[in-house]
């Protein structure tokens, strides 16, 4: 047990240092920029603009917390969701071990740290990895509030921690809300069930169940105007991607922003189906030899549930909502039932030969990520405006993609982004104020100034060719720099108005 003991420290150690190998760099794109630009707003306000945006507020309030106590530090901002995929290996030694037995802790440790999600998702400027952390706390909470109700224990203590888990999932991403939502509702059936053994439970959960409704309700207007926004049209696309990306996800290591169909996702989408179909022996051998397995059955439910929801939600509305990215708040749960079904394996070299597999894509994807992560050429256009840039200076741009990472590196400068297709982001992208403002053409945001105009445009120059051309003149450009990082591109002018 010792040996095993040191095995499981051993994983944890090394598996931190691995997921924190290409996590010290300051580059960012656009997502990561909103989350760099919102962190230096006041509690208030972050909840006032991120109520226009497309996730919950608890996230950037844990950021701006991280701004207090480091400042406008990239690197820090990063690490701090290292720090949530770090506490959820630990998971592994602290609570997953004590629940279920040494192998399921040990694997679900490995699957944490070097499942190839993680590497690139632990280090992303937003809220994957705390939602993940969150919802995977809530559901060891459920479990054991259950465990309780078995073994006629008292339960209170469980119950409380899993609301608040359960609240926290459902401030921190919608993904999490209904991963939450699934969750309470299972447990409110089994207690409807058996409510003549477990009175006081019942109303325990109850009393839990309206708790939690009320403090949601603060944050329902927001809730619906999503869910309007999303039924008058949303901009994730439902197609062919979608068929591959949802459940080859935890096992490649690209956003799916960027999605290729290249070697490594063709070698994801193949392990993925044979860890399926893996699971799905180990099931049947399993129910055929009488083991307990309701845990990982349950863990299996839970994931599922969400997906198919979301999927059905896409397909009723014609507007879809399923999204690999943000399979990420479900991960803890999709690892535990991995990690669950393993440990029912009693051949080691077959556990061997799988997290070896895995451990390979881990590799790959890391070693991946920081050949990008620090490449050189990823900072040159802040470099570049930063040593010409003047305080009159103004910025502008009409891609918020390359515009809002030059928006967080810039935010004493004044700049204009140039909504020209009108979308509705005026609130959202407050964010990026005060030094940023939203406006709907190019004349606006030169009107009434004179001196020098930094043009931010991505692989075309569209902004520069139809910028008015009368009294500018071209200083400088273009620039044009192609970054490694989210391969964005920018090509930047310098031009003054007289």
């Amino acid at each position: 047990m010792k040996k095993l003991k040191y095995l499981h420290i051993g994983i944890i150690i090394i598996g931190i240092l691995f997921i924190m190998l290409s996590a010290f760099h300051s580059n960012i794109w656009f997502d990561e920029s909103y989350s760099v630009a919102i962190a230096k707003h006041n509690f208030i306000d972050i909840w006032n603009i991120t109520g226009n945006d497309v996730h919950p507020a608890l996230y950037y309030w844990m950021l701006h917390i991280v701004f207090i106590l480091f400042g406008n530090n990239v690197v820090m901002f990063r690490l701090f969701s290292v720090l949530a995929i770090v506490i959820l290996g630990i998971l592994g030694i602290t609570h997953i071990r004590k629940d279920f037995g040494e192998k399921v802790g040990i694997l679900f440790s490995f699957l944490s740290y070097f499942l190839p999600a993680c590497c690139t998702y632990s280090q992303e400027i937003r809220m994957y990895s705390w939602a993940c952390l969150f919802t995977c706390l809530m559901c060891i909470y459920a479990y054991r509030f259950y465990n309780n109700l078995k073994n006629n224990e008292k339960s209170v203590k469980n119950l409380i921690i899993f609301g608040i888990f359960s609240i926290a999932s459902c401030y921190t991403h919608y993904y999490a809300l209904v991963t939450a939502c699934v969750v309470n509702f299972i447990l409110l059936i089994y207690l409807i069930k058996n409510i003549k053994k477990y009175k006081k439970a019942f109303r325990n959960f109850l009393i839990l169940a309206v708790c939690q409704i009320a403090l949601y309700i603060p944050w329902l207007p927001y809730l619906f105007k999503q869910i309007t926004h999303v039924g008058a049209g949303f901009w994730i696309v439902l197609g062919i991607n979608t068929l591959v990306e949802v459940p080859s996800f935890q096992f490649r290591r690209q956003l799916d922003t960027v999605f290729t169909f290249d070697a490594h996702t063709i070698i994801a989408l193949v392990i993925a189906i044979l860890i399926y179909a893996y699971i799905g022996y180990r099931i049947y051998k399993a129910k055929k030899e009488k083991e307990s397995i309701k845990p990982g059955i349950w863990a299996i439910i839970v994931y599922s549930s969400v997906v198919g929801l979301y999927l059905i939600v896409s397909l009723i509305l014609f507007s879809p909502v399923i999204y690999s990215r943000y399979l990420f708040a479900l991960t803890g749960i999709y690892i535990f039932a991995i990690a669950f079904f393993m440990a029912k394996e009693k051949r080691k070299w077959v556990t061997a030969i799988i997290c070896a597999i895995i451990l390979a894509m881990a590799i790959w994807s890391n070693v991946t990520n920081m050949l990008i992560n620090y490449d050189d050429s990823n900072m040159k256009q802040v470099e570049y405006i930063k040593e010409n840039i003047k305080p009159d200076d103004i910025i502008i741009y009409s891609n918020i993609g390359n515009g809002g990472v030059i928006a967080a590196f810039f935010p004493e400068y004044k700049q204009y982004f140039i909504n020209s297709e009108y979308w509705d982001v005026e609130i959202a992208y407050k964010a990026y104020g005060p030094g940023m403002e939203t406006v709907y053409t190019k004349e606006e945001a030169i009107k009434n100034y004179h001196g020098r105009i930094w043009l931010i445009d991505s692989e075309y120059p569209d902004l520069y060719e139809n910028f008015p051309k009368d009294g500018i003149t071209l200083l400088e450009g273009p620039k044009r720099f192609d970054t490694k990082y989210q391969n964005y591109k920018y090509n930047i002018f310098l031009l003054e108005k007289k």
